[in-house]
This record gives C-alpha cells, sequence and structure tokens, in this order.
C-alpha cells in the first residue's frame, strides 16, 4: 500500500497522500483490523443517488425529455435504418436520432450482444445502521473519511450525514443476492467495528456494477453515430462524468480525448454465454479464499 502511494506521488506527481502506520491508522479509524492506511486529503465522498437526480433536474431544465420504464429493444444506425438517422426501438414505440449513446451499464442484454460479452455484471451490497449520534458516529472514523481496505473482495464504508453507518462489500459474481443479506452484511461490519454489536441494521440493498477483464473502462462506437460506455468496474460515481463530458465532445465532432479510451482493447469473458459466469464464480472463489487467509 504505501508502495503504491510512493508510485503515484513519483509517476504522476500526485502529492496529496499520507502514508500512515498501524498505531496511526488506529488514530483514525477505531479498529485492530488495519496494520497501515493511505490517507488521500484531496479527494471525497457524497450522496449518489442525490447527485444522480440532481443531474436529472439539471438535464429536465436544460430541455431533455426523459421516457423512464421505456426498455430498448433494438437499435439500428442510420446505415441500416434508412432515412438519415439511427433508429431506437422500445416496446411503446420507436426514436430516430442523430446520435445514440448507449450507457446501459449490465443490462444492454440482446440490444448490443457483442458489447454485453466483454462485461460481466458483478452485485454489491450496502447494510446502514441506525443512527449512532454524533459522538459514536465521529469515534468510529474519527476525520469523517471514506474508507476502503486492500482485499480483492473488498470492505467500503462511510458515515452520513445522519450519523449512521453504510456498510458496502461482499460481492456475488453469479448475480444471486446472498441469502439474509442484512445479517451477512452485519457480520462483516463486525468484523471491522465488533463495539457495534448492540446496533440495528435499518436497511440492506444492492445492485450492480459493471466489470472488464482488465477493469479498465470500455469506450467506443459501434458505428458513426452510435457510441457505447461500460465497463466501468466500480469507479463509477467519477468516471461517468468524464465519460459523458468525452461523449459529448465526440458528437460535437471533437472526438480526441473520446479516442484516447477506444485504443483500449477488451476481450470477451471466456466460457460463452453459457459458462462465463460459472468459470468467474470459481475464479473469483480462489481470490475470496486468499483474503480469508
Amino acid at each position: 500500500l504505501h508502495a503504491w502511494a510512493e508510485h503515484m506521488q513519483r509517476e504522476y506527481g500526485y502529492t496529496h497522500l499520507q502514508s500512515f502506520d498501524a498505531q496511526q491508522t488506529r488514530s483514525l479509524i477505531a479498529s485492530k483490523r488495519y496494520c497501515a492506511a493511505v490517507l488521500d486529503d484531496f479527494g471525497g465522498h457524497l450522496h449518489p443517488l442525490n447527485y444522480t437526480l440532481g443531474l436529472g433536474r439539471a438535464a429536465l431544465n436544460a430541455g431533455v425529455v426523459l421516457h423512464e420504464q421505456s426498455p430498448v429493444i433494438s437499435v439500428k444506425p442510420a446505415a441500416q435504418a434508412g432515412g438519415g438517422k439511427a433508429l431506437v426501438q422500445t416496446a411503446q414505440g420507436s426514436v430516430r436520432a442523430r446520435h445514440v449513446l448507449l450507457a446501459g451499464n449490465v443490462q444492454l442484454g440482446n440490444v448490443a450482444p457483442r458489447l454485453s460479452r466483454r462485461i460481466m455484471p458483478v452485485g454489491t451490497y450496502i447494510i446502514a445502521t441506525e443512527a449512532l449520534g454524533a459522538q459514536r458516529a465521529k469515534s468510529l472514523v474519527r476525520n469523517r473519511a471514506c474508507v476502503c481496505d486492500t482485499q480483492f473482495v473488498l470492505d467500503y464504508y462511510r458515515l452520513t450525514g445522519d450519523d449512521r453507518l453504510l456498510f458496502g462489500g461482499r460481492v456475488s459474481y453469479s448475480t444471486a443476492t446472498p441469502r439474509d443479506l442484512a445479517a451477512t452484511m452485519r457480520r462483516s461490519m463486525l468484523a471491522v467495528y465488533p463495539q457495534l454489536s448492540d446496533v440495528k441494521i435499518t436497511h440492506a440493498w444492492g445492485g450492480f456494477v459493471d466489470i472488464t477483464m482488465n477493469r479498465a473502462p470500455d469506450f467506443g462506437r459501434i458505428a458513426p453515430d452510435v457510441l457505447y460506455l461500460q465497463g466501468f468496474s466500480g469507479h463509477g460515481l467519477a468516471l461517468t462524468g468524464m465519460a459523458g463530458r468525452l461523449a459529448a465532445e465526440a458528437i460535437a465532432g471533437q472526438a480526441e480525448r473520446f479516442d484516447l479510451f477506444t485504443r483500449l482493447r477488451h476481450k470477451p469473458f471466456p466460457g460463452g454465454d453459457l459458462l462465463r459466469t460459472p468459470a468467474l464464480v470459481l475464479g473469483m472463489l480462489w481470490y475470496r479464499l486468499r483474503d480469508l487467509v
């Protein structure tokens, strides 16, 4: 971990990282689990749903029309659809567009099967505790930073504005939600913070991220008028904002920055449609066992 911080400073000139030993780490995080830490005092964390709703309001104010509950059945570039524009077909009707941007995460399915084979849906899950009170919440993470560890299947957590602990982790590579999700996640939380054994869990939920084989984003074009953005691999909150800007630039005719990402090469997950999920589950089990050891 400290070697990574030194690499970031040396190779990229990122000077905002502070390396801590075990004692310094425990002065910030009230857990005996960690032997070291790196603090990024230039980073931050926010409420992702509120951020997304804010983007939606900004889009509406700019004149965008949102059509929710309208799953796309097919997309045909202008060269195939005729009429000089791409054709987007839904169950309720169709739309003609000069440009189409596919940003469907793991939901592209039959709309773009060639693309969907290059990503895997990985479930990640979160619990929220009852409100702890300001003093007890601050005792867990004294500077209220967000935290993640270095396991392959990592834990991640932060404090909310109303002094709850949000605790995430326990991924699923089989697309099946773990049984008794709240209890399963609570055990993970208590492994870090056993002092929370008396605290109730009030919420538990999850969703899917789209990962690529190399964990790098997969941006590109199906046709000159059909672009796609996928493979955010757990970096979505920051990366999608940048991706949207690059796609907008490309549509407007300034594609230099977008094209840098299109040069990244991505392969389909091995095993085909039938075996790729079981193969991934077995492979990830190996890494999970390494985490436990």
